[in-house]
């Protein structure tokens, strides 16, 4: 049990510094902040249920498991959102862009950042994913 919090602390950890490191646009940011609020929230929690019991934690697990489906939904409207912008800036053309050279990407400020927060945003699902698996572990 000790064991699935440490993963699900680092998973988090990990999460929460891709978000500390994203700036997407105005018209996102209160999606962002939603996420992160979110995030910290159920991180709180996890270093507060080290010393619980078994069952306790199981508890901790399900509610967990129901915030952050209700997390996963907003990245994924984040991500939908920064995936169109990314289109948007290279005119429809990601494969292209992303077969350039790092230093042509990089030329193109707009496209390389919507790229960085489209994949952040993508990363945060995945991460959100394995963390459900390891609250799976925990109530089973």
């Amino acid at each position: 049990m000790q064991g699935a919090l440490k993963r699900l602390q680092i998973l988090m950890g990990d999460t929460i510094q891709i978000l500390d490191h994203m700036e997407v646009d105005p018209n996102l940011d209160q999606i962002l902040q939603h996420i992160k609020n979110g995030l910290n929230e159920e991180n709180t929690k996890i270093a507060e249920s080290t010393n619980n019991t078994v069952e306790e934690q199981v508890d901790k697990a399900v509610s967990m498991t129901i915030n952050l489906e209700e997390i996963n939904n907003l990245v994924q409207q984040l991500e939908a959102s920064l995936l169109e912008n990314y289109k948007h800036s290279t005119g429809n053309e990601i494969n292209q862009y992303e077969q350039k050279s790092l230093e042509e990407q990089l030329e193109q400020t707009e496209s390389y950042h919507n790229k960085i927060d489209y994949l952040s945003a993508a990363k945060i699902r995945e991460n959100i994913n394995r963390m459900n698996e390891v609250l799976l572990s925990i109530r089973s």
